[in-house]
């Protein structure tokens, strides 16, 4: 990995200024990956498409963020590890924010699946599974996401994958098995198969499909 010159961005409500690690080449050794799309890759870190402005304390999309390259020293700098990464509240800030905002179909999908995941950092990924048990309303803030997100899932492209996981993590087996056997591709035939062994089991929890690069049986 080789770390490029900070990316400096604006928030698009008070001007205020922020550095964000950019990349001049990176990899994906190492990395692992979850069933409900979460991946971790040391090499190739990603930065938030939701960012917090460190001024103001607003939330944006970096689509929304202000571009200012006329600071060449600022644009020298070096950002090793600025990525904005949001957790679980920060998310659920975010997402009520912009509740009253026009936002594309794509945005509602991006804050959706980044609140979907964090979600499940804070109370259902195995490693952390037995930390802290979400409240009530922490449930119905899950289900209502994962509604959203089966809501705008288009039935038309190569989502099956992700799909059948939103059911299986919310109880709907057999739902999520009729998804996985018209799966057509034969390139993660090894993905469905650990979804479907997950299924069997009645197991809603998010689960490893590559840890340190490697493919877990």
């Amino acid at each position: 990995m080789i770390p490029g010159p900070a990316n400096i961005i604006g928030c698009p409500f008070c001007g205020g200024k922020k550095e964000l690690m950019s990349l001049v080449s990176g990899n994906t050794f190492g990395g692992t990956v979850w069933s409900d799309t979460r991946r971790h890759y040391p090499m190739l870190p990603e930065v938030s498409p939701i960012q917090k402005c460190p001024h103001c304390g607003k939330y944006f999309f970096m689509e929304q963020a202000i571009r200012d390259h006329s600071n060449d020293v600022l644009s020298e700098c070096r950002s090793f590890g600025e990525l904005g990464t949001l957790n679980y509240t920060e998310l659920k800030e975010a997402k009520e924010q912009m509740q009253h905002l026009t936002l594309t179909k794509m945005q509602r999908w991006i804050i959706n699946h980044q609140l979907f995941m964090a979600y499940n950092d804070e109370f259902r990924r195995t490693i952390n599974a037995s930390a802290c048990k979400p409240s009530e309303q922490e449930m119905l803030v899950f289900e209502s996401t994962v509604k959203e997100l089966l809501d705008g899932i288009d039935t038309s492209a190569d989502y099956d994958l992700f799909h059948a996981e939103l059911l299986r993590e919310t109880g709907r087996f057999e739902e999520a098995m009729e998804i996985l056997k018209q799966h057509s591709s034969s390139d993660d035939v090894w993905v469905v198969e650990a979804m479907l062994r997950h299924i069997d089991d009645k197991d809603t929890l998010p689960f490893l499909l590559i840890e340190n690069g490697n493919m877990i049986n």
